[in-house]
C-alpha cells in the first residue's frame, strides 16, 4: 500500500524468485518467463523493478486481481462495423484459466483499494483515491527516473500509465506515481468510469476477518491498540511473539523463570521482540537481523530491549498439576491426572506417585495418566526434571469420595 521497498525485498526472499516469475508469467507478463537465463540474471532487485514488463501486459496481468484470479486474453479491435453500422466483425472477450485463486485475488484487490493503507506515504487526498469508488491502483518508479507507472482499476476498466523517455534516459523533473503517471492515470480512469454503474469487489467464502495488533499485525492481545484486517481461512495470524508482554522478576528485572511465576515474583512489562531470519542468505549471515539490530542500538526506550537472561532468585523448573487439583473433594474412584511443567531448559522427566508408590514415569508430553483410587484421601506427588539436572516436586492432598481433609479416626471429646 506505501511502496515500501524493504518489505517486498524480504516477502520476494520468503516465496523464492522462481515462484514469483512462474505467478507472473502465469499472469501474462512474457517477459519475466522462469526461463535459466531469467533465473541467472533476475534476483530479488526484480521486485523492486529491476525486471523488463510490458506496460500492457502488466496492466492487463491486474485485471486477475479483479476477475476472481482468471487471467484475461488481450484483444486489439472488439468490433467492426461498416459505415451503414453493420457489424462486420465482432469479438467478446473470455477468460482464460484461473492462476490465483479468488481469495488471493481479493486479497490483492481490496489492499491497493485501501485508502487508508496507503495513507502513511500517499496521505488520505492523493490522485490515488477516486472518491465514492472501491479502484484499485499501484504505483512504482525505477532508478535514476527512467520509469514512472501507475496501474489500477475495477471489474470494469483497467488503466495502465507509463511515463518515461523513449531511449530509457532519466526524466529531468517527474519523481515518483504520484507526480508522473497519476495525473494522468486519474484522468482517464475518472473519464473511463462516467455512466457506469458504481461496483464493489466480490468477497469469496474462504474470506474471514480478524483483530490483530496494530504494531505486529498478529493476534491482538492484553488490550494494545488493534485494527481488523481480512484473511483467508486457515491463515489468520497466531499469537504474538513481536509485540509481547513478559513477565520479568521483581528483584532483577530479568526473566522470571516457570519457579518464580508460580510464586508471584513477577511483574508483566510491554516489549518488542524482533527476530526475523534471512532466507536469502547464502553464507550463513543472518542480514535480516544484523539491519534490525542496527536499529534497535539507536532506540533508548527499554521496551526495544527485552531481558534475554533468566533471574537466580529461584529454581528455574516448575511443576503442577493440572487435574485434578489441590484440596479437590469427592473425585469419583477412576480419573485422569493430568501434570505439566516448564523449565528455562528442556524437561526429561515426570515421575508420578500415589500415596508414596510410583505409578509412572514420563520422559515426553502429554503428562496424563488413568488411576483407579480407593474411597478416602490420597496423596499426589509429581516430580519433574529439567535437561540441567534441576528438579522441582508438588504435592497435592484429595478426597476419593469424601472430603480432601476427610478422617475415619473419632475427634476425642473432653471428660
Amino acid at each position: 500500500g506505501n511502496s515500501v521497498n524493504i518489505p517486498d525485498v524480504k516477502m520476494l526472499a520468503m516465496v523464492g524468485v522462481k515462484e514469483m516469475l512462474t505467478t507472473a508469467y502465469d499472469l501474462g507478463i512474457t517477459t519475466l518467463e522462469p526461463t535459466k537465463e531469467n533465473l541467472s540474471r533476475l534476483g530479488l532487485s526484480v521486485t523492486l523493478g529491476g525486471g523488463e514488463v510490458k506496460l500492457i501486459e502488466l496492466t492487463n496481468a491486474y485485471n486477475s486481481f479483479v476477475n476472481q484470479g482468471f487471467k484475461t486474453n488481450l484483444v486489439g479491435i472488439l468490433k467492426v462495423e461498416d459505415q451503414n453500422g453493420k457489424v462486420l466483425e465482432e469479438i467478446k472477450p473470455e477468460k482464460d484459466r484461473r492462476v490465483l485463486t479468488p481469495e488471493q485475488a481479493y486479497l490483492i484487490a481490496d489492499i491497493l483499494s485501501d485508502n487508508e493503507a496507503r495513507a502513511a506515504v500517499f496521505g488520505t487526498n492523493s490522485q490515488l483515491n477516486i472518491p465514492g469508488w472501491q479502484i484499485m491502483v499501484k504505483t512504482g518508479t525505477t532508478n535514476e527516473r527512467k520509469d514512472n507507472w501507475t496501474i489500477g482499476g475495477n471489474k470494469q476498466v483497467m488503466v495502465g500509465v507509463w511515463v518515461g523517455n523513449n531511449n530509457n534516459s532519466s526524466m529531468l523533473q517527474v519523481a515518483s506515481g504520484v507526480t508522473g503517471a497519476s495525473p494522468i492515470w486519474r484522468k482517464i480512469i475518472l473519464e473511463a468510469l462516467k455512466g457506469k454503474p458504481n461496483i464493489s469487489l466480490e468477497t469469496p467464502g474462504g474470506i474471514v476477518t480478524k483483530a490483530v495488533d496494530t504494531v505486529s499485525g498478529y493476534e491482538a492481545h492484553d488490550g494494545y491498540p488493534s485494527r481488523i484486517e481480512k484473511f483467508i481461512v486457515g491463515t489468520e495470524p497466531r499469537e504474538d511473539p513481536l509485540h509481547t508482554k513478559l513477565k520479568i522478576c521483581k528483584s532483577d528485572g530479568k526473566l522470571a523463570t516457570p519457579s518464580d511465576i508460580a510464586t508471584g515474583n513477577y511483574d508483566e512489562k510491554e516489549f518488542f521482540v524482533f527476530k526475523e531470519d534471512d532466507p536469502a542468505s547464502a553464507d550463513g549471515v543472518n542480514r535480516f537481523q544484523l539491519g534490525i539490530d542496527a536499529w534497535l542500538a539507536t532506540q533508548s526506550d527499554s521496551k526495544y530491549h527485552p531481558p534475554s537472561d533468566f533471574c537466580g532468585t529461584q529454581n528455574p523448573i516448575n511443576v503442577e498439576f493440572v487435574t485434578p487439583k489441590d484440596r479437590d473433594s469427592n473425585l469419583p474412584n477412576k480419573f485422569s491426572v493430568k501434570v505439566t511443567a516448564d523449565s528455562t531448559d528442556d524437561i526429561v522427566q515426570i515421575e508420578l506417585e500415589v500415596d508414596g508408590v510410583k505409578v509412572r514415569t514420563f520422559t515426553k508430553p502429554p503428562y496424563e495418566q488413568e488411576i483407579d483410587l480407593a474411597d478416602g484421601v490420597h496423596t499426589l506427588r509429581a516430580k519433574a526434571k529439567d535437561s540441567k539436572g534441576k528438579e522441582s516436586d508438588r504435592v497435592i492432598t484429595i478426597g476419593v469420595k469424601v472430603a480432601w481433609d476427610y478422617s475415619e479416626t473419632p475427634t476425642p471429646t473432653p471428660e
